[in-house]
């Protein structure tokens, strides 16, 4: 008889900071630091398809920098660069909920009302399905890192998320 348990055992994946590479950090940031306030579809077009990893990569990142700094500026930008990645990369919606859901646990782990931080965020991207995407999840008080297929780890380095697929 086929032994089953030996294929069926979970894989632990690593940790956000450690899974997700952070050479192209400065790129995201480069982007972000010349975006206007109010994100226009000529912003959007001026970008690279292909920044559409680096921004996603960095909003990753950057929400678990966030908690660990206790830094809502933080928050807002991982929210924006996540944001941004999709914009230029059309993913499904579940993927791009599926993101925003650890940035959403850290504005309740800061103190801070989801609804709120996603908002402001939403409120600068131009106008679209984007846009209503991240002030509707924002808005939502079901969200919770198990339905999302995330966990809450601790490092050596501090607290950080992993995917539980």
């Amino acid at each position: 008889m086929l032994n089953l348990a030996r294929f069926c055992h979970p894989v632990r994946v690593k940790p956000n900071l450690e899974r997700i590479p952070g050479e192209q950090d400065r790129l995201a940031e480069a982007i972000l630091a010349r975006a206007p306030r109010r994100i226009e579809p000529s912003f959007v077009r001026s970008l690279d398809p292909a920044s559409a990893l680096a921004l996603g990569r960095y909003g990753a990142r950057l929400a678990t920098l966030a908690l660990r700094q206790n830094s809502v500026d933080l928050l807002r930008r991982a929210v924006l660069a996540t944001s941004l990645a999709r914009c230029l990369a059309s993913d499904d919606d579940r993927d791009f909920m599926v993101a925003l859901a650890v940035p959403w646990i850290v504005a309740q782990q800061l103190g801070e009302a989801p609804a709120e931080v996603f908002a402001t965020v939403g409120d600068s991207l131009l106008d679209g399905s984007v846009a209503r995407l991240v002030q509707t999840f924002g808005a939502r008080t079901d969200i919770t890192l198990e339905a999302f297929g995330w966990e809450l780890v601790r490092t050596a380095e501090g607290p950080d998320f992993r995917p539980t697929y």
